[in-house]
């Protein structure tokens, strides 16, 4: 269970993961890729300026969409009508692509990124960015997404930017929990019998 900064929690998070895996496996820092968290308009100003988010080399991790996880929702509204507490549990559906000047190199951090999210896809206590209020014992799994190619052009058809080639990854589960409202305490009825007098037969 988390707080409203947890999907952003959960962003910081897996690019931090992916940058520490780059430092590990690459050690000329000019050749390194950087993991950025990405939106729309990013990726209209690709290495565009120095203060472009993404500039080559990078790995852009790009949230399209947001689902409510069904499978455990029934199992967190009954948590929720016993203490009080709503809790909506979510999945970050994500594009994770490669940016830099030759396909090779994409492929190559692709192909890294792919690696460490294999390795070191469950995030958990101190991988937890700390800025979504997490309780001990949340987790979340990010794993290889099912996408159909269809689906996937769709994504880049409302994008302003040509299609690229993607890794799609979805994050499971986020549980994001309201203030506490309070469990309502029973209420009971005593009925009482007033006999004016003079009125009894």
């Amino acid at each position: 269970m988390a707080g409203y900064q947890a999907l952003a929690a959960v962003g910081r998070s897996i690019v931090t993961l992916l940058d520490a895996g780059f430092r590990a496996a690459l050690q000329a820092p000019d050749r390194r890729p950087t993991a950025v968290l990405a939106g729309t308009a990013d990726f209209e100003k690709v290495n565009s300026s120095p203060t472009a988010v993404i500039r080559y080399p990078a790995v852009s991790v790009y949230c399209y969409r947001l689902s409510v996880d069904r499978e455990t929702r029934p199992g967190w509204s009954a948590v929720g009508s016993a203490d009080g507490v709503p809790r909506l549990p979510l999945r970050m559906h994500l594009l994770v692509s490669a940016w830099d000047q030759f396909v090779e190199d994409e492929l190559r951090w692709l192909g890294l990124t792919a690696q460490i999210l294999e390795a070191d896809g469950i995030l958990t206590g101190p991988r937890l960015d700390p800025t979504g209020d997490w309780n001990p014992g949340d987790t979340v799994q990010v794993v290889a997404d099912d996408v159909a190619l269809d689906s996937m052009s769709e994504a880049f058809q409302a994008l302003t930017v040509q299609y690229r080639l993607c890794l799609p990854y979805v994050a499971r589960v986020v549980v994001i929990d309201a203030a506490a409202t309070g469990v309502g305490e029973r209420v009971t009825t005593v009925g009482s019998r007033t006999e004016l007098m003079g009125t009894r037969p």
